[in-house]
């Protein structure tokens, strides 16, 4: 019996197993080949559907292999209307006051333009605005090479995002690239930001930018406690990329980062927008530095002050630690002492200003 208990074991058959997701159809696989082959941000693309992979094998969110349907109408609708898209011709540049394509239901051409390089050669864009059934409220952009004098043809676009800004022209160690700054819908504010290396000459004038893999590193070069919850602001002085973001502490709201701001550096290589110089501006270590020692240790103190005050002594134990807390911080002169202060620096605004937030803060 032990032998024979042994071999379903190494079966797999001596118990029920947790169940496991089969894997993806071939016609999910066959939809997101179709979709990558018409798609203009096909990198983007892929790493979405490894994303997508990852937690439907853990069976997380809804995924698992009952989101394959859904799945497989995504890639389908992408793959058509990227191919309705790269099959497009715009007859001049006049024509893009109205919506190219039909990717968006209600659209309306917010703007148009071009851009040009050094050597004289445009890309034009349109940026629109509408409706899909799967987002409600979106937008989206269209890049377009041509010389102006004839027909424009559609080289790359995106729609995931709910709205785009017009393109950006920059160069980087003797390469051009064109950034388009977008974000998503709902309270993550996320990164709908797109970067593409132009080369007017080549036959696939725009090539994607990874400019989304960096952020798998930035949790080890951030302070202990310190993170990113929403979209990044990329900055693109002269030829270079940076961005710019509000930090977060554990404890903190969605609505209200309080862990200061940082500043981000990048390179670009290989077509990837690597990180680089990581500069954080922590708000506690700023007035350590920058305010007087007796108008910081008096802010510290009355926050704890206002904090041990409004404590609860709820039996003989809590009543005394909040009691000695108060009298070490000379709980009972503190208003005396933040008044003192605010005549001692009535000259200086900025402190001034400091002690009013400080009060209003707390009360």
């Amino acid at each position: 019996m032990r032998i024979l208990w042994s071999v379903l074991i190494l079966l797999g058959l001596a118990a029920p197993a947790s169940a496991q997701v089969p894997p993806p159809s071939a016609g999910l696989t066959a939809a997101f080949e179709a979709a990558r082959a018409a798609s203009p941000t096909a990198p983007r693309l892929e790493a979405e559907q490894r994303e997508w992979l990852h937690y439907r094998s853990l069976d997380e969110y809804g995924y698992g292999a009952d989101g394959d349907d859904g799945r497989m109408l995504e890639l389908n609708r992408r793959a058509q209307r990227d191919r309705a898209l790269g099959e497009a011709t715009v007859a001049s540049p006049e024509a893009l006051a109205a919506c190219i394509g039909a990717a968006l239901k209600g659209c309306s051409s917010r703007a148009a333009g071009w851009l040009s390089s050094p050597d004289g050669d445009r890309l034009f864009w349109q940026m629109q605005d509408g409706v899909t059934d799967e987002n409600g409220i979106t937008g989206g952009f269209i890049l377009l090479s041509g010389d102006g004098a004839g027909p424009l043809r559609p080289r790359a676009w995106a729609f995931e995002g709910w709205r785009y800004e017009p393109p950006t022209l920059l160069m980087v160690e003797g390469e051009m690239y064109v950034a388009v700054a977008g974000r998503m819908a709902g309270t993550g504010n996320g990164n709908a930001d797109v970067l593409f290396r132009w080369s007017p000459d080549a036959a696939e004038p725009l090539v994607q930018v990874d400019n989304w893999s960096w952020r798998e590193q930035l949790a080890e070069r951030l302070p202990t406690g310190l993170e990113v919850w929403k979209g990044v602001d990329y900055r693109y002085p002269d030829s270079d990329v940076w961005a710019w973001t509000k930090l977060w502490q554990p404890d903190d709201g969605n609505c209200c980062p309080s862990g200061g701001e940082a500043m981000l550096g990048f390179e670009i290589r290989d077509d990837v927008l690597v990180l680089g110089e990581v500069s954080v501006s922590e708000p506690l270590l700023e007035a350590a530095m920058t305010v007087p020692s007796e108008v910081f240790d008096w802010m510290g103190r009355k926050l704890m002050c206002d904090h041990w005050l409004g404590e609860e002594g709820y039996d003989a134990d809590r009543r005394e630690q909040i009691n000695s807390a108060v009298r070490q911080l000379r709980c009972e002169a503190e208003p005396a002492d933040g008044a003192a202060l605010k005549v001692k620096y009535a000259d200086n605004p900025m402190l001034t200003a400091l002690i009013a937030r400080v009060h209003a803060n707390v009360e």
